[in-house]
């Protein structure tokens, strides 16, 4: 009879050990890797979806330069941006979107954000108590809609639109909660009648945006949407993840 030839236990052990190992070394980059894909796919989509949206909807209202509470066009004649958020958004993207579920007008303590949303350095960029108008897609991304307005007559005169804001949270209300890390910024300017990101019509190159719009030590990250559309829907290596 030949003489089969068979591992040691010792051999084994070691082979095991050798494996894991290199599983301990790999994984976490796959699984980094894995997390910016998806994070990025489904901002991507959501952009999609609003940008068909607000495109229907130019084509029952015409240009946004002549929509209800449009740039230009005085809103509900109060400071407060609740009403004139509340009937932009109902009237101009939930119908030309498949929403999961609306929520309507909520305080992120109210939608479970109890701390609020931060930026990538840990500084408070919004409280508990702001408030906004929240949807849910069918994927469970949540966004929140806010006017981004400018007061025509001072504090307390009527306001103008001059963009819809989206805040997009592609997982939903499942931490971190961090703007640039799975909340990005989004907003609908009603001049052009498309949705950006902020700080991509400023012109501003990438490496500015990165150091001073989108960084860990900058108490600023709600223009990391801009760096993401820069690299083609991509989150590269030196974004601060």
């Amino acid at each position: 009879m030949k003489k089969r030839n068979a591992f040691t236990l010792a051999e084994v052990l070691i082979t095991l050990g050798i494996i894991g190992i290199v599983a301990a070394m790999t994984l976490p980059t796959l699984i980094e890797k894995h997390q910016k894909k998806v994070t990025a796919t489904r901002l991507k989509a959501a952009y999609s979806i609003f940008s068909q949206a607000l495109l229907a909807a130019q084509k029952d209202y015409d240009e946004p330069k002549y929509w209800d509470s449009a740039r230009g066009q005085l809103n509900t004649g109060t400071s407060n941006d609740k009403l004139g958020t509340i009937a932009f958004v109902e009237k101009y993207v939930l119908p030309y979107v498949k929403v999961g579920k609306s929520y309507g007008w909520k305080t992120l303590n109210d939608m479970g954000y109890k701390n609020g949303w931060v930026n990538l350095n840990g500084t408070q960029r919004t409280s508990s108590s702001s408030s906004s108008y929240f949807i849910e897609l069918p994927n469970q991304t949540l966004v929140a809609f806010k006017h981004n307005n400018f007061y025509i007559n001072g504090t307390d005169g009527p306001t103008s639109l001059t963009d819809l804001l989206f805040y997009v949270d592609i997982n939903g209300k499942q931490k971190p909660n961090i703007l640039g890390r799975d909340i990005f910024l989004l907003y609908y300017d009603t001049a052009n009648g498309k949705v950006n990101a902020y700080y991509i019509n400023n012109k501003l190159p990438r490496e500015t945006i990165l150091e001073k719009y989108c960084s860990k030590s900058k108490s600023e990250s709600a223009y990391c949407t801009a760096v993401i559309m820069y690299d083609g829907w991509e989150i590269k290596d030196d974004y601060p993840w």
